[in-house]
């Protein structure tokens, strides 16, 4: 099976069809993938995965073309959906389609015109939340919640900074997470606040802090390994009113990062799973103050912590999200070949 992704990015999406694309070739499946960042889509990939470039529509054309039959092609928005289904009597595969954003298909007016023929044409669509199915324009085939690949412990309860982990976008109302950290008065404790992630936003929000002569404030950036990030993040808080699920909240639980989330959109799917997880109104940053400040203490961030990895492990893993994917495969296409993988990758699991 292949994806295709036709973006040049590396963002939330990309880094889910790389974590989906390397956990269903460990179970014996041919696998390419099609589009994303140059660079980073093959790094993370890995050996055991093909990549072929796909940043924009002619170039994912001419990846299609050359990977040549496959028996189901997994396209995520509305670029690589067209794509899909517009070649496919090249590639000959069943078309599947997973739904990333709690909106109506086609961010672009020829998306919203090409929306009803895609939606015609896809033999499966999933969408990664309940949150999501509940704000596209139909029905999905199947909700398969997103998972994270396992992560050891990286958090220690001697980390004094809190973390700032996303796009830095209007959706994502980084501003909340900066007036949150203002009203905390955590800074004048010993904490910092590290803001990684790029974005439309970032000057005007680094202005804003410059204005507010706010201490203990850095921009970083993207960063590479996130995995250094969590392991010296004390807290991560997540401000966007209405994230779609969060693989940034799933990968900061995984790693035992206490999270302090705003209790809107697919949040309350992940941390808001967890007894007691500090929640705050969107928008609202005297309450995420609030929130962080609930956190002060060691036994409530050990708490916290232990809990959220606990709730990561039973609900939220990679291979159980790929399980769910894999029976959206064949009910997409019901054919012998994926019934004895599925078969055989489950065997495997037990």
């Amino acid at each position: 099976m292949f994806h295709i992704v036709t973006t040049k990015g590396f963002a939330g999406v990309e880094r889910y069809v790389c974590d989906v694309a390397t956990e269903t070739a460990t179970r014996g499946w041919e696998v390419a993938v099609v589009g994303g960042d140059a660079q980073r889509m093959p790094a993370a990939l890995g050996g055991g995965v093909r990549w072929e470039p796909g940043g924009v529509p002619l170039e994912s054309l001419r990846s299609v073309r050359r990977l040549g039959r496959w028996d189901v092609c997994h396209a995520h928005m509305t670029a690589a959906e067209t794509i899909a289904i517009g070649t496919r009597r090249t590639h000959r595969a069943r078309v599947v389609s997973t739904r990333h954003f709690a909106a109506a298909r086609g961010a672009s007016r020829l998306g919203r015109i090409a929306a009803p023929w895609i939606a015609a044409r896809l033999a499966r669509e999933i969408a990664i939340s309940e949150f999501v199915a509940r704000h596209i324009e139909r029905p999905p085939s199947a909700v398969v919640v997103s998972g994270v690949p396992e992560l050891p412990c990286l958090w220690r309860s001697a980390s004094r900074r809190v973390l700032v982990l996303q796009r830095l976008e209007p959706e994502k109302d980084s501003l909340t997470a900066l007036r949150s950290w203002q009203a905390s008065r955590l800074a004048d404790e010993g904490w910092s606040l590290r803001v990684v992630g790029e974005g439309a936003e970032r000057r005007t929000l680094e202005r804003w802090v410059a204005s507010e002569a706010l201490a203990g404030v850095t921009f970083t950036g993207w960063a590479d390994n996130v995995a250094d990030e969590f392991r010296k993040a004390g807290i991560l808080i997540a401000s966007a009113p209405a994230e779609p699920l969060g693989l940034a909240v799933l990968q900061a639980m995984s790693a035992g990062v206490p999270v302090v989330a705003c209790a809107g959109g697919g949040h309350l799917e992940t941390i808001g799973l967890v007894a007691d997880a500090p929640l705050f109104s969107a928008g609202d940053g005297s309450a995420g103050a609030a929130a962080l400040r609930s956190l002060l203490s060691d036994s409530a961030r050990e708490r916290l912590s232990a809990n959220g990895r606990r709730v990561v492990a039973e609900r939220f893993t990679i291979g159980r999200h790929v399980d769910g994917l894999l029976a959206e495969y064949q009910a997409a296409c019901g054919s012998p070949v994926l019934s004895r993988l599925a078969s055989a990758a489950s065997a495997e699991r037990r």
